[in-house]
């Protein structure tokens, strides 16, 4: 190299690795994927299992359905950026998947996405869909087909997709195995590690409910499945259904509480029952304990330009940003999707997704570095 011409030299050869990684890890997750490509070398260098840990990998898009029946298919699949600006970083008709009649978003879990999809005709006896799991990666389009579970003949199950690169390569999917009431009697594990489903017998006691209206969010934190039951309640359960615990809700006599995560806690949100308009925001920021600490209050006045706008009916809270204080809604006939800035109580409108857009809205972190292969 040092024979070489000024001119001719490489000056990030000259970098070292440590160097190297520092500058990827200030750069935005669409550069550090487009540097991949500069040189073998540099494509190592980003796929070290060590280097992954600092680069950045966060919340990024949002993926979402519309129906319309004016169009020819009347549903479509959307993706769109966390900014509203630019081409979106993936192309959501999920072509890269086995052929199938329909694909239907399930969940999205650190970048892999949980999808449910049927490849077969109706059952012309009892009218039941055909379907299997299938989780893939979006942003390195690899997936992977998971054995059928042991339902039974025409049953549906709340599916949740569990997977935290930091924690292990392997990703779990679960399903709360419900009774005639929709009390949840147990919990159906899959792991990528064995290649198995588990059933494994509730350990939270009887009438459990898991919530699944009122857009739930349902969070995997800590090694952890955590799910808001009818009773104001967080039902928490670990990958292998041997740790059970139940985290009360701050304020229970609240209406509506959901959850999410944000910068490695637990969140709440719930509304003030004598303020129809009062938006509070918790942190459990010591998981061991069950003391939430009052993070924020808002009115949804002040959100909506003083539009009377209620929790649940004229707007969702979609996303928590992982590593900011900065919310996500939409609300609206439009849909339209906004994020409001906590710090500076600072309110930006995104993009209108459209009236016959629909739940879920599922938030995307894009995962370039791990394979499906390695949890397979």
């Amino acid at each position: 190299m040092e024979d070489l011409p000024m001119g001719r030299r490489n000056p990030a050869a000259s970098l070292t690795d440590d160097l190297v990684v520092e500058i990827l890890r200030r750069l935005p997750v669409r550069s550090v994927c487009r540097f991949k490509r500069v040189c073998r070398s540099w494509r190592n260098l980003i796929a070290d299992r060590e280097h992954r840990k600092k680069l950045p990998q966060t919340l990024s898009d949002f993926f979402y359905k519309s129906s319309n029946g004016e169009r020819c298919p009347c549903s479509a699949h959307h993706f769109t950026n966390v900014s509203g600006k630019g081409i979106p970083l993936i192309y959501p008709s999920f072509s890269f998947l086995p052929q199938c009649d329909t694909v239907v978003p399930l969940d999205c879990c650190n970048g892999l996405l949980c999808r449910c999809f049927q490849p077969g005709p109706n059952n012309s006896d009892d009218e039941v869909w055909v379907f299997h799991y299938v989780v893939c990666n979006p942003a390195t389009k690899e997936w992977v087909m998971l054995p059928d579970a042991n339902w039974a003949n025409g049953e549906t199950r709340i599916a949740c997709l569990c997977f935290d690169p930091a924690i292990s390569s392997h990703f779990h999917v679960l399903e709360y195995v419900e009774a005639e009431y929709e009390d949840v009697t147990g919990v159906e594990i899959y792991s990528s590690e064995t290649g198995l489903w588990t059933l494994h017998v509730s350990g939270w006691g009887d009438d459990v409910v898991v919530r699944h209206w009122a857009n739930p969010r349902r969070v995997f934190l800590n090694g952890f499945l955590h799910s808001v039951t009818g009773a104001a309640d967080i039902v928490v359960v670990d990958m292998e259904g041997k740790k059970w615990r139940t985290i009360a809700m701050p304020e229970p006599e609240g209406d509506t509480g959901i959850i999410h995560q944000t910068q490695g806690c637990l969140c709440a949100f719930n509304v003030d029952p004598h303020d129809i308009f009062k938006l509070s925001i918790w942190i459990l920021e010591d998981y061991d304990t069950d003391n939430w600490i009052l993070k924020h209050t808002v009115s949804s006045l002040r959100l909506f330009g003083g539009k009377e706008y209620r929790f649940g009916f004229d707007y969702q809270i979609i996303a928590v940003h992982p590593e900011c204080n900065l919310i996500f809604f939409v609300y609206g006939w439009d849909k339209t999707l906004m994020a409001y800035e906590m710090d500076r109580k600072k309110v930006r409108v995104i993009r209108n997704l459209g009236h016959d857009s629909f739940e879920p809205y599922l938030p995307y972190v894009p995962l370039f570095n791990e394979s499906l292969a390695d949890g397979c």
